[in-house]
């Protein structure tokens, strides 16, 4: 998965390689890590606790 986020606030996610689906990155964007990406939106994960 690849993560951007703009300056103005936006975000997408990119399942693989955007090239050979012409997945076209918005002028605007930057790549960034999941940390990131997930920091910026909100997104929490939560670990699946050991099952007995």
């Amino acid at each position: 998965m690849r993560y951007y986020l703009s300056e103005s606030g936006g975000a997408m996610a990119v399942s693989g390689d955007p090239g050979p689906f012409d997945v076209t990155i918005p002028p605007g964007y930057r790549e960034v890590t999941e940390e990131e990406y997930n920091a910026a939106t909100g997104v929490e994960t939560v670990p699946i606790p050991d099952l007995p």
